[in-house]
């Protein structure tokens, strides 16, 4: 006889051992295609796996309840004393990562839901550059030794800083860029950028741009002979030691010509992108448009990155005059 069940289809499968939850956090961190991505969850999940082995409660990942978290979340509060930001990043890793619990059925729901985040107040720190400043910042490199050959590093550090202002790339993006991703199609000249998420987008680049990564590698070809699956900026001097750039070195190249021309402001490379986003509101671009050249998936981050607006938005301010009206109507009287 057939009866009514209430029973799930597949059963919850508890992660009880130590190596089992160390499986499953890995299993987890594979889901994400960026490096970066993935040592922070690392570190935000390993803080929280220490906090719970405080608990006698706590034996297994499907152990774990909202009173866990919210313990959680007032120790990195008061105990620890981080910024809300801090504290509300903590808590989407823990969402994210009981998500996939989930969806594993490894637990029956996310204890994280409904859980109270501070709330935080999206602002981008980052510092942009005016467009003297910006013509100031190429013209402090040096691309020619004294007896007019070309200095190397200053090629490669010219062409680096030309390519993140005008095409507002990542840093990251930049050094994972191949020479075979230096291309044409019947749109234009491009750059196939693998973006935030693992996703690859044509990102198109003008004449003058196209020219400075030609003039880059011609200048290059006497170290190596720019094979397609090599990286398209290296530090490596001969082909055999070909190897990408390193992040640190694309902060000391912005830090190095700031510094020389005389920016008194902390740059960054994150400065391009708010530079880059600044600079096509001036001219006219949509947000939609900023929005799609910075290859944001959400609009309203590409508004936050740009500083012009409260100027613009304080020469508004100024338009709104009632008085004026009156006055001028009171003297056609």
């Amino acid at each position: 006889m057939v009866g009514v069940s209430y029973s799930r289809s597949r059963a919850i499968r508890p992660a009880r051992s130590n190596a089992k939850i160390n499986d499953i956090f890995e299993d987890f961190l594979t889901k994400s295609n960026s490096a970066h991505t993935r040592d922070a969850y690392r570190r935000d999940l390993k803080k929280f796996l220490t906090f719970l082995k405080g608990f006698e409660t706590f034996s297994s990942l499907s152990d774990v309840s909202q009173r866990h978290i919210s313990a959680y979340r007032d120790h990195l509060l008061k105990n620890e004393e981080l910024k809300d930001a801090t504290v509300a990043r903590h808590l989407s890793s823990i969402k994210r990562f009981f998500d996939f619990l989930v969806e594993k059925e490894l637990c029956y729901k996310n204890p994280a839901t409904g859980v109270f985040r501070p709330k935080v107040v999206m602002e981008v720190k980052t510092n942009d550059l005016s467009a003297p400043e910006v013509m100031d910042l190429f013209e402090s490199v040096n691309q020619k030794n004294r007896d007019g050959s070309y200095n190397l590093s200053g090629v490669l550090h010219y062409t680096i800083l030309r390519v993140m202002f005008y095409t507002l790339l990542r840093k990251s993006e930049l050094i994972a860029l191949k020479v075979g991703d230096f291309a044409s199609d019947n749109i234009g000249n491009y750059l196939h950028v693998r973006s935030k998420g693992g996703k690859k987008q044509k990102v198109y680049i003008s004449d003058e741009t196209y020219s400075d990564i030609k003039h880059y590698m011609e200048v290059f070809r006497v170290r190596r002979e720019f094979l397609e699956n090599e990286p398209l900026f290296t530090s490596g001097r001969k082909s055999q030691e070909l190897k990408p750039l390193n992040r640190n070195t694309i902060d000391q190249i912005f830090q190095k010509y700031a510094k020389l021309a005389g920016i008194k402001h902390k740059i960054s490379p994150h400065s391009s992108r708010a530079t880059g986003i600044g600079n096509l509101y001036e001219n006219g671009a949509s947000l939609e448009d900023q929005a799609t050249y910075a290859r944001h998936s959400d609009p309203r981050m590409t508004f936050l990155y740009n500083k012009r607006r409260k100027e613009k938005i304080n020469e508004i301010a100024n338009i709104v005059n009632y008085l004026d009206k009156q006055e001028d109507e009171e003297a056609s009287n």
